[in-house]
Formats: C-alpha cells, structure tokens, sequence
C-alpha cells in the first residue's frame, strides 16, 4: 500500500512544471502545425497566413506555413505536403493543388495518426465533402468559399453593368484546380441560363500569372473592339487585365473589369476607377478556422464542420470602405 502511495506521488511530481506546481496536461502542450498553401507570392495567401499565425498564436500553437512558388507546381506541392507529413506535427491544413494528386498522400496523413483541415480547396477526397468527418480516411473537413456562387455574383454583376447584352472576356487563372474551375464555371453557365445576349469567350493564365494576363487581355483589347467587360478570377489576373487597360488608355469604366480577392494594386485600381470592381474572400477568416478547428480536435476531440463557408462580397468604389468589405480586403 505504501509503494502504491508512493508511486502515485512520483507521477504527481513528473506531472507538475517545476516551480509552478501547475500540472503537465495535453492541452498545455504547443501544438505544431504545418499548414500547406497553393502559393505565398499573392497577397491573398499572405492574408491566409496572418489569420493562421494569430489565431494560433491565442490558441498555444505554432504555424509552418508554406506554399510553392507558383501556383502551377503541383508536384512541388506534393513534395512538401510529403515533408510535413514526416516531420510528424500535430496537426495538418492543406490547400488542393493536386485535387486528385494529393488525395493518396493525404491518406497516408491519416495513417500516420495526423488530422488534416483543408483550405480555400477540396481535394477530391472519396465521397466528396459530405463524407469528410473523423471517418474520413482523406481529412476531417474544409473551410473555402463557395467559388460557384461567388462566380455567379460576378456574372450578375457584370450583366447589370452591360446592360445584360455584349461580349465578354473571362480570363481564368486555372483549369486544374476546384476553386479555379468552380470561380470560371459559375461565371459562364450563369451568363449562358440567365443572360443569353452575354456572349463570353473564356482564355486563362495558368497560375494566375499576371504578364500572361496582361498579354490575353491586350490581345483581346485589340480582337474584339466592341468588347464590353473582363472577368479575371483571381488576384493575379485582375492585375495583369488592369496592366493591359492602362497600356490601352481604357479608363473610367468604358470596359468594365470585375477582378476576384483585393490587395493593394485591385484596391488602387477601384478607387482610381481603372477597375470596376471586385469579389472579396474572407482569408484571414479561411487562415483563423483553418487553425481553429485543427486546434480545438487535436486538444478535446472536438469534431468540425466538414465544410465552413467563410463567405464573399462583391465591392466596387462605393462601397470598399464599409465595415463589412473593409475588414476583408488586404493590401
């Protein structure tokens, strides 16, 4: 009975930090995470990255973020999703690139005990986001925007513009990715049920590059005289279709631009009225949930959504400096 007594208090001792008589539980320890992105070179990801850090940082945790240089460098990607996963973190946020590619490699996540949240994009995980959740083989959930929807404010709001009849130059930022295909299809398959005098033609810039874009749109500018509007699906482009209406002197919304997410040059360009206007993500929101959800399961097995909808807005110069649009722009 005494060695028993004495074994108890042993552990009691190992179990406290010394000092501070304050016990050594599982939710005192720092956790670490390792959170992979598409990229870091837009601002977009930059603002994904804040509201990670922070909200880590309120939670006793720490965030490796990293993403490839481009958003076209899928198997680079893989690569580091593989790294993170050897490292052994506690926990994993990832964002698609490879939406079928990365599906094996997250599984092995899940077999080396590692919880996975998704970001921004969905892998094509089996059963879709419905079947996401600690059954999952693939990861517990995902938060993102609703790129569907969001492309489908971006069309009524450049029908509105146009008088719903004219052409229309989409300019896509990626046809391998979910968040690119969903951000165009929602764009085009709106214009075609809803406003059929809308004529688009769709191009892309593969990773959102801006120099690509910018050439697109020029070439556009100089093809089609009578064009009407340009839809750019993220940062990237929107900045390339803003390069090629100043080379071309077009201003004051005689070509109307719709852009996707904000930064510094789009949020210039609108207030200028070089472009029209833009839809918002909540990134910081996308980077904070992200963070919250792994957190709160690794410490008390608290299940998250399978899917967090983080919400968009469509803004233009009148309204980028209301509360609402304001706390999500980043520049």
């Amino acid at each position: 009975m005494k060695k028993g007594l004495l074994t108890v208090a042993a552990v009691a001792a190992l179990a406290l930090v010394a000092g501070t008589n304050t016990p050594v539980v599982a939710a005192d320890k720092t956790l670490k995470l390792e959170l992979i992105s598409k990229g870091e070179t837009h601002q977009f990801w930059q603002a994904v990255k804040k509201g990670a850090v922070d909200q880590a940082a309120k939670m006793n945790a720490t965030v490796h973020f990293q993403g490839p240089a481009s958003e076209t460098m899928i198997d680079k990607q893989m690569e580091m999703l593989d790294a993170a996963i050897a490292l052994k973190p506690d926990a994993i946020g990832y964002a698609a690139l490879g939406t079928t590619q990365s599906v094996s490699h997250l599984q092995a996540a899940n077999k080396a005990g590692i919880p996975v949240y998704m970001f921004d994009t969905a892998a094509s995980c089996p059963g879709g986001v419905p079947a996401l959740g600690p059954k999952s083989d693939c990861a517990l959930g995902v938060a993102y925007t609703d790129s569907i929807a969001a492309g489908q404010l971006a069309a009524d709001k450049m029908a509105a513009l146009i008088g719903n009849a004219g052409k229309v130059l989409m300019v896509g930022h990626s046809q391998t990715n979910q968040t690119g295909i969903d951000r165009a299809n929602g764009f085009i398959n709106r214009m075609k049920a809803k406003y059929p005098r809308v004529k688009v033609t769709a191009v892309y810039s593969e990773g959102g590059d801006a120099l690509k874009a910018q050439d697109l749109v020029a070439a556009a500018l100089v093809s089609t005289p009578d064009l009407r509007g340009v839809y750019g699906t993220n940062e990237g482009v929107a900045i390339g279709a803003g390069q090629a209406f100043k080379a071309a002197g077009i201003r004051n919304g005689k070509i109307k631009l719709i852009g996707f997410d904000s930064g510094q040059q789009q949020i210039a360009n609108i207030r200028s009225g070089l472009q029209t206007g833009a839809i918002t993500q909540n990134p910081i929101g996308i980077g904070a949930k992200t963070v919250e959800a792994l957190v709160n399961y690794v410490r008390s097995g608290t299940v998250p959504q399978n899917l967090i909808d983080t919400g968009f807005y469509y803004y233009d110069k009148k309204t980028i400096d209301k509360p609402e649009i304001a706390a999500d722009l980043y520049n």
